[in-house]
């Protein structure tokens, strides 16, 4: 999945330059931007992994919600075509997993980075509302921590990002643009190595997918 949404990042980006190098593309036409965003982050964290301590496999899914705050520097490229790098910052999420059989873990995932380049297609343009559909590539920076009372780990770690948003916008003035949208982003997989609390022996990793469904309010300002 992830290979084929990369694979149509690029031929949108491709494409995107071709035209843009074309005599039909007028460079005097490009708009800049700067774009404030905020909103909820609805996670989840999906853990695998071998915990030897047990011995047990790690499995489980959880859910949290953390508060989501961003911000964008892009260019309008044409009527219908825009590009852009944001960065986005989500607060501290906190997920109960199994561990071996009445042993939980507690994962902390502690104030997630992201840093995205997207483009965004504007297919219509209704009076004032503009519906986007936009996907982006990037890189997420996280730091995790995990206890189940026998083993604990934590870690620092950057993964390859990817996602996809759609929303509707309005044009308050030809200038400023207001925007009410959903994304769906995959920040990749976290891996902790475990050691035992009383030893501080090797006792196997725990993996964890951390996926989240966004609901983002924006404002936009054209140059």
């Amino acid at each position: 999945m992830r290979i084929l949404y990369v694979a149509a990042f690029l031929a949108v980006c491709m494409a995107t330059v071709s035209f843009c190098t074309s005599p039909a593309f007028a460079l005097d036409k490009i708009k800049l931007y700067v774009e404030g965003e905020a909103g909820g982050s609805f996670a989840n964290l999906k853990t695998s992994g071998w915990n030897t301590a047990g011995p047990h496999a790690n499995t489980g899914e959880k859910r949290d919600k953390s508060a989501v705050a961003g911000v964008r520097l892009g260019a309008q490229l044409l009527d219908f075509l825009r590009a852009d790098i944001g960065y986005t910052y989500r607060g501290c999420m906190g997920f109960t997993t199994n561990s071996y059989p009445d042993f939980y873990y507690r994962t902390h995932i502690d104030n997630t980075n992201t840093v995205m380049l997207s483009l965004f297609l504007e297919p219509v343009h209704i009076k004032k509302f503009t519906p986007y559909i936009g996907v982006g590539v990037g890189s997420t920076w996280m730091k995790g921590y995990t206890n189940d009372t026998v083993v604990e780990g934590r870690r620092s770690q950057m993964n390859f990002a990817w996602q996809g948003e759609t929303g509707i916008q309005y044009g308050l003035t030809d200038r400023i643009t207001l925007k009410l949208g959903y994304r769906y982003i995959d920040m990749g997989k976290l891996k902790i190595n475990l050691s035992q609390i009383s030893t501080g022996a090797s006792a196997g990793s725990l993996k964890s997918d951390l996926t989240a469904s966004e609901i983002i309010f924006g404002a936009r300002y054209s140059f």
